[in-house]
């Protein structure tokens, strides 16, 4: 119901980066992270982490 800062992986070997994940209206989230990250595409699974624990992930769909 709030955002939750987290750390996100996007791809397999792509090391963790911090990030706020925001609820939206429609089940979905918004994924804001502190830094700039290169080469995110959608269609890529983003997974979310608190320490080694999963938290949560889904799949891109759009880039702003």
């Amino acid at each position: 119901e709030e955002p939750v800062t987290v750390e996100a992986k996007v791809r397999y070997s792509g090391k963790p980066a911090e990030a706020v994940i925001s609820p939206l209206k429609d089940g979905k989230v918004k994924v804001s992270f502190k830094e700039k990250q290169r080469a995110i595409t959608k269609g890529q699974s983003v997974v979310f982490y608190d320490n080694e624990i999963v938290v949560g992930g889904g799949i891109i769909e759009s880039i702003l």
